[in-house]
């Protein structure tokens, strides 16, 4: 047993590999595989309370258990989009499409209630049409598209899972889903990907997985408790993973190897309690942590702390972030990267400690007006290893983190989306909640990642281009060190693709 967040849970580990057989029934008409719009609807204002997700037309929003209880909702540009720029949502007040409207493009909107809308808690059937063009978020790959139904054979109400979910109970889905369907969605990766339920919350206990291959077309499990593994129906998180050696983040903008007489330009520490560690030409950087220093604010707001060390810098707009952390058999160190706003609203990407409840997994964490929520999390992929690779994307108010052994394959770790300005802090971050013993973490390099056509844009990357000593050199002296580190990691990265 362990405590975790959400109180004591089982150490049970047992993984059953499924396979089922291609079942050739015609494909739901509700279900689009390449969907124009993702509407992700919430039962209380501000996007609270239970949630799911739309794709396609509902007649009747009892199917999904949101009949009259829609209070907010993000209206997401799908992968077909394109196909169709005046695409809307339209919500209506009565079953079968009948009844007043309203009509949402791509957008947040975080309370029907408002006099603007004046709808709330009408809504009862869900269609989709073209109107005006807008703007709107993008909603990002899908490699998957898994329906849950609460009972057997594809009955009763069902949810849409198109990302990691760390509690069921989100999804108004807690230990009842009794069937499954799986479909490829758009982005689905070369090598295949899989689905992965878990008996407990936070992607613990038991597991059940299900492998989608290129050649599958798609997978049905009528009934879950005919299968071999042991928790039936009382599933309570889901993991969506798909491995992929792509990112429209390849240009590379700032590195820094720690291995200078000075940190580069640009880095701001945060240290209350001293416990980073730098030498020069040292080639790495340490992190030490005692036990109880942590970075947030505690359940419900109360009772965490901001002692942990952190080296911060400012970046403006998309880009990804990426570091390699060296792993010890005893899995001493905790930390990873860290993207910043302010203290109400940052994200976390870390491997954890061996002595820690998740036992050394990679978790992504969003930490906003002081409430934490877990996005995803890689479990068992830092143990055996003696390095691991960790990358932050940015595109607009989406995040996404990713987890790699060699640095080229990539897993993510979940996709959230947080209102934060255009400019934030980015870096590197350790800790040791709780607790826990004393962690290490050592820091092999930080680089940002910018979009080919964005590298030669001016924009705010502190320290991209003049590194230590280089102060008094003119521009191009600066811009042949950064070539010159453009040069070594693609060396580094052809090394590994000849040899992985």
């Amino acid at each position: 047993m362990y405590y975790s967040r959400y109180g004591y849970q089982s150490d049970l580990y047992r993984q059953t590999q499924v396979r089922t057989p291609l079942i050739s029934r015609p494909l739901p008409p509700y279900l689009p595989t390449i969907p124009r719009l993702v509407v992700q609807i919430f039962e209380h204002v501000n996007f609270g309370g239970r949630y799911a997700w739309v794709i396609g037309p509902i007649r009747d929003l009892r199917e999904i258990g949101f009949e009259n209880i829609i209070s907010s909702c993000i209206v997401y540009k799908g992968p077909g989009y394109h196909q169709s720029p005046n695409y809307k949502v339209i919500f209506h007040e009565h079953p079968n499409f009948r009844g007043r409207k309203l009509i949402l493009g791509p957008g947040y909107y975080p309370n029907f209630h408002d006099v603007t809308y004046n709808f709330p808690d009408r809504a009862s059937s869900i269609s989709f049409g073209d109107s005006l063009t807008s703007d709107g978020p993008v909603f990002g790959t899908i490699p998957l598209i898994v329906e849950v139904f609460s009972e057997p054979n594809f009955q009763g109400r069902r949810a849409l899972v198109l990302r990691d979910i760390s509690f069921t109970r989100d999804i108004g889905m807690q230990d009842n889903i009794q069937s499954v369907r799986i479909f490829k969605g758009p982005d689905f990766p070369p090598g295949g990907a899989r689905v992965i339920f878990y008996e407990h919350i936070d992607f613990e206990g038991a597991q059940l997985v299900i492998e989608m291959k290129p050649s599958d077309f798609r997978k049905e499990i009528p009934n879950l408790s005919l299968l071999p593994q042991s928790f039936g129906n009382i599933i309570s998180s889901i993991k969506i993973e798909g491995w992929t050696a792509s990112t429209q983040f390849t240009e590379l903008v700032f590195s820094d190897e720690f291995d200078g007489e000075e940190l580069k330009p640009g880095w701001k520490w945060v240290d209350p309690k001293g416990g980073g560690s730098w030498s020069p030409r040292q080639g790495y950087l340490e992190m030490r942590c005692e036990p109880g220093q942590d970075l947030w604010w505690g359940h419900q707001g109360r009772g965490g702390n901001m002692d942990a060390p952190r080296l911060l810098r400012r970046i403006e707009g998309d880009f990804a972030i990426e570091t390699r952390i060296q792993v010890t058999p005893q899995l001493r160190e905790h930390g990873g990267l860290l993207v910043w706003a302010d203290e109400n609203a940052f994200l976390r990407l870390e491997k954890t400690s061996g002595a820690h409840a998740f036992r050394g997994d990679v978790r992504f964490e969003r930490h906003v007006h002081r409430i934490y929520r877990l996005v995803g999390r890689a479990p068992g992929l830092a143990r055996g290893i003696k390095q691991l690779y960790l990358r932050i994307e940015r595109v607009g108010n989406q995040f996404t983190g990713y987890v790699s052994r060699d640095g080229v394959n990539w897993i993510s770790c979940g996709t959230t989306s947080v209102g934060m300005p255009k400019t934030v802090w980015v870096g590197l971050h350790a800790l040791a909640p709780g607790n826990i013993p004393p962690t290490l973490t050592r820091f092999d390099y930080f680089r940002i990642f910018k979009r080919p056509a964005e590298a030669g844009v001016p924009q705010r990357v502190e320290g991209a281009v003049t590194a230590p000593g280089m102060a008094g050199l003119p521009v191009r002296s600066a811009l042949t060190e950064l070539r010159r580190s453009q040069l070594e990691l693609q060396r580094f990265m052809s090394l590994r693709e000849l040899y992985k």
